[in-house]
């Protein structure tokens, strides 16, 4: 189940918004040993399926790793890899990956056009725009705008 279906708007804001001042309090806590990279790891019940969707979902262009059987990354952002893995029986881990984009009216336009449903964007006058959907085999996941 996505977020917003489990609480109010209200609650939704202030999670989002907690969930970005506490990123930069840890980011500031831990600068004195920075990470090189960074990789989000989520579970599908077929890698093929998977591959194929989030190709679709993040674009062509992607650079794409398949660094051992059943795993598959993708280059998201420099140093951030997002990488599916294929398991017998996906759990929901109540995670949600979001993913920053420029325009969020153009990023929904180029999904919705692949039948890709992205949710309804939500703004936060000056802090932030963001919608929340699934991807086929129930990871939660976000775009979000800044200002």
């Amino acid at each position: 189940m996505l977020f917003n279906s489990l609480q109010g708007k209200g609650a939704v804001v202030r999670r989002f918004a907690l969930g970005f001042v506490a990123s930069f309090a840890f980011a500031s806590a831990v600068s004195a040993e920075p990470f090189q990279e960074v990789t989000v790891g989520v579970p599908v019940p077929s890698l093929a399926e998977a591959e194929a969707w989030y190709t679709k979902f993040l674009g062509p262009d992607t650079e794409v790793l398949r660094p051992v059987p059943g795993i598959v990354e993708f280059k998201v952002a420099p140093g951030v890899w997002f990488q599916v893995f294929e398991v017998d029986d996906t759990q929901p881990s109540g995670a949600i990956v979001r993913f920053m984009v420029e325009d969020m009216a153009a990023s929904q336009t180029a999904r919705t056009a692949l039948k890709i449903d992205t949710g309804e964007a939500v703004e936060i006058p000056e802090v932030v725009t963001y919608s929340e959907f699934a991807d086929p085999f129930g990871n939660a996941l976000g775009l979000y705008q800044m200002p």
